[in-house]
């Protein structure tokens, strides 16, 4: 039996590094080289793109990030037919990791209690203990998950809060582990674990709000154990948190500028682009511009299709404008991550994060 395995060269608990995650029992061979990007799901499916669409976009092999909470409601079905979630949604040829919330949305805050958390699907609120939680996991038997974990805290979070928070988390954690430990089905299974309450207002939390509690956090950790941290953070913080140590993140930010009919040009040095780090296509500037999003992208809506039409699909509101806009920043935040990965082989991370950071600390957004 297999076990998830991560491996980096570097013994600095608090820097910017290369790894590889692998080990995993489904597909044996595959490895992911980190700072991985999980591509954002919601159902188990990537936000208004099929299947052979989002293959389209990517031939590589993705990490797809599952929220329970988009999915929990799907937890009868697949225990009564007995088959994993990846079979459930038709999406077994990608590996998945089963997070708690769903870090596009906003979580309610305030209705965590001594042995539980609570997460919302469209129903309402669910309560999870550990045990529930576990079984949970085994119903939908992952590739990885995020131990259960109270993490209703943010910038604005009493110390007490806090405290309570991290009392609650601790115990959580050591009952899933005593669950997991004794569960034949989960020993292949690799797990992964506030800072915010997820939503679209992550993308305008600073990293200097945040250093010194993720600073502090790395350090104590063992330097060869992976670091996710999920939620829509802009690209200059993902920079700021990868310098800082963290391995994992996921594509929500790429969803949430779609949402807002907008596309992603922040590493565009192109006149076209104008030094900014998004465009909204509603915007009638571009009623009559006949060029692609971004002149430097190779995605299919960039190949294919102009401002313009995206400014008309937008304004008819046809599906098709959504469609166009998530291929072109999902295939965008992937190029952004691969460049991540060659600077940092290179030796030139530190000129593309100042070159980041400088276009979000200026930018005027189209």
């Amino acid at each position: 039996m297999m076990k998830v395995t991560f491996f980096t060269e570097s013994v600095v608990c608090c820097a910017a590094r290369i790894g590889i995650l692998s080990g995993f029992e489904r597909f044996p061979n595959l490895s992911f080289e980190t700072p991985l990007l999980l591509t954002y799901t919601k159902g188990g499916s990537v936000p208004h793109l099929t299947k052979d669409v989002f293959k389209m976009v990517t031939s590589e092999q993705q990490l797809l990030s599952v929220s329970l909470s988009s999915t929990i409601l799907m937890a009868d079905s697949i225990k009564e037919l007995n088959i994993s979630f990846a079979d459930f949604v038709g999406m077994k040829d990608y590996l998945n990791l089963l997070s708690i919330h769903d870090p596009a949305d906003t979580t309610n805050s305030g209705f965590q209690q001594l042995d539980s958390i609570s997460i919302w699907p469209r129903t309402g609120r669910s309560r999870l203990t550990a045990k529930k939680y576990m079984e949970l996991v085994q119903t939908f038997k992952p590739d990885l998950y995020v131990a259960l974990c109270d993490g209703d805290t943010n910038i604005n979070s009493s110390a007490k809060r806090v405290s309570n928070a991290v009392d609650r988390s601790k115990i959580l954690l050591e009952q899933c582990l005593s669950i997991h430990q004794d569960s034949g089905m989960l020993k292949s299974t690799g797990i992964l674990d506030g800072l915010h309450n997820n939503g679209p207002s992550v993308q305008n939390i600073s990293s200097k709000l945040i250093k010194h509690v993720v600073q502090h956090t790395t350090n104590l950790l063992p330097a060869d154990k992976i670091r996710a941290s999920m939620g829509c953070w802009n690209p200059a913080t993902v920079l700021d948190l990868i310098e800082l140590g963290v391995d994992i993140f996921d594509s929500s930010y790429p969803y949430i500028i779609s949402e807002q009919s907008q596309a992603l040009v922040f590493m565009c040095d192109d006149d076209s682009c104008e030094n900014q780090c998004v465009i909204s296509v509603t915007n009638k500037r571009y009623k009559e511009d006949f060029s692609p999003i971004c002149m430097k992208c190779a995605c299919l809506t960039c190949r294919n299709h102009t401002r313009a039409y995206l400014h008309h699909l937008q304004h008819t509101r046809e599906m098709l404008g959504s469609v166009l806009l998530m291929i072109h920043n999902i295939h965008y935040y992937l190029t952004f991550f691969a460049a991540i990965r060659d600077g940092l082989k290179n030796g030139t991370f530190d000129q593309f994060q100042t070159k980041i950071r400088l276009k979000y600390a200026t930018t005027n957004f189209k």
